[in-house]
């Protein structure tokens, strides 16, 4: 046999939605936490400094030293690149400092491994001291080594192109984007 469903009145409803409601409120907490930010799905192991040494500094020495002039006892010889693999060569130089800025602009990293020192720690800021900076203002960082980047996609057309005064031009902007970051988190004031 079917039995009927109970008759539903208005006023149970009222009194169902009431004894729900009375007893899912929780006490309100007046200082609400931020939630904490996900944890980065990057590989943040390799510090500043390893990135620095192992990206930034060997390509760009490259891409600097692949148009110059050179005056010594046999006279004056200009240097620049001119087979496909010195073209080529570049192209994986401009490649990599594009790509160690990316790394550089990552959140998490450190600037240094634990215990390390500067070749010239009088006139360096110790890592920690570099820290204290990156906390402080994370956004001129990141415009930093946005500036680095822009330099080596101007780097990278120049390259492809293989136009040898763009070339020259644009490694200025990096030697420039360079020492502006340098002055601010690595030279000691007055050096």
């Amino acid at each position: 046999m079917h039995q009927a469903a109970p008759k539903t009145t208005p006023l149970t409803v009222l009194l169902t939605l009431f004894l729900l409601t009375a007893c899912s409120e929780a006490p309100v907490d007046t200082e609400v936490a931020a939630p904490a930010p996900p944890p980065s799905p990057y590989d943040t192991r390799i510090t500043i400094r390893e990135i620095m040494a192992s990206l930034v500094d060997p390509h760009a020495d490259a891409i600097w030293n692949s148009v110059r002039v050179v005056s010594d006892s046999n006279g004056i010889t200009e240097y620049y690149p001119e087979t496909d693999e010195e073209w080529l060569a570049l192209r994986i130089s401009a490649v990599s400092i594009i790509e160690g800025a990316n790394a550089l602009m990552m959140t998490g990293r450190k600037v240094a491994p634990p215990g390390a020192e500067g070749e010239f720690p009088e006139y360096e800021f110790t890592p920690e001291e570099v820290e204290v900076r990156l906390a402080a203002d994370r956004q001129s960082w990141v415009g930093f080594a946005g500036t680095l980047q822009a330099a080596a996609v101007q780097l990278l057309d120049a390259i492809d192109s293989r136009d040898t005064d763009k070339l020259t031009e644009w490694g200025a902007h990096l030697d420039e984007a360079c020492e502006a970051c340098h002055s601010a988190y690595w030279y000691r004031a007055g050096i």
